[in-house]
């Protein structure tokens, strides 16, 4: 999380306005057609109706105090701008404190289809609707407390709880498979990846999870899914830090993706 950005954060201005240009704007009315029309049929019922009560605008990128209005009223939660990278301490911080963290750029057309920090539309598109659900409010806030207080050897475990929720969860419903994860609901290429034949998609059990290593930078090969979103505020009221231990002694499971290749110095 620490690794250097080329992409810098604009500041808000004393009235809490970031100013955004033209192509900015552009870029996000782009960015949200494209998705909005990948994840029809896929995203879950809890995510739709959370764009609908943050009242996601499509042609500009939307000020961070018209989120906070919708997410205030919603779940008590706030969204704050932070530069680009933030470290785990921060991270972790902020979430305890029902502050999600929003890095204040927007990605370059060069980077349209992919980049490896999130961006405002990664934060925005494919996180703050879900913010307005009450049960994945709560499982982040939980999430954040415990992360704030653990210690550095043991956020790496919680890491992956993060990861295959929050970033890439699933769910099964009487509908059929159904998206949750801000980093597949902002994705197009994961969008499509999940309801391929080539992931391996299980169901979630957090001892699993906590043992699971992952890559940020490939399509993921193995997704965990949830029955429905209340299975999350179920999990948060789970002794986690017991679950993180028994991790600790098990071991993690085989990586399912190749070693990440060496550049060369």
């Amino acid at each position: 999380m620490a690794k250097a950005s080329k992409y810098v954060s604009k500041q808000p201005d004393e009235n809490g306005v970031i100013a955004w240009t033209d192509e900015e704007n552009q870029i996000w009315s782009e960015l949200v057609a494209r998705q909005l029309a990948c994840i029809e049929g896929k995203a879950c019922d809890e995510y739709l109706a959370g764009l609908e009560k943050i009242n996601l605008p499509k042609d500009r990128i939307p000020q961070l105090s018209e989120l906070n209005e919708a997410l205030a009223k919603e779940t008590g939660w706030q969204v704050a701008p932070v530069p680009a990278l933030i470290d785990f301490d921060e991270f972790f911080r902020l979430l305890a404190n029902k502050q999600f963290p929003v890095a204040t750029f927007i990605r370059s057309r060069e980077e349209f289809d992919y980049l490896q920090e999130p961006d405002i539309f990664h934060e925005i598109f494919g996180h703050c609707a879900m913010l307005t659900n009450p049960a994945f409010a709560e499982f982040t806030h939980k999430y954040g407390q415990l992360g704030y207080a653990a210690e550095k050897k043991d956020r790496v475990y919680l890491a992956r709880l993060y990861w295959f929720t929050v970033e890439f969860g699933l769910m099964q419903t009487e509908q059929g498979l159904r998206i949750y994860g801000g980093g597949v609901l902002s994705s197009p290429g994961e969008t499509q990846y999940v309801y391929s034949d080539k992931p391996e998609i299980n169901p979630l059990n957090v001892l699993d999870v906590l043992r699971t290593p992952y890559r940020i930078d490939i399509m993921q090969p193995v997704y965990y899914t949830i029955n429905s979103i209340n299975d999350l505020f179920e999990i948060s009221k789970m002794d986690i830090m017991s679950q993180v231990e028994q991790a600790k002694e098990l071991g993690l499971f085989e990586p399912k993706f190749p070693p990440k290749e060496k550049l060369a110095s």
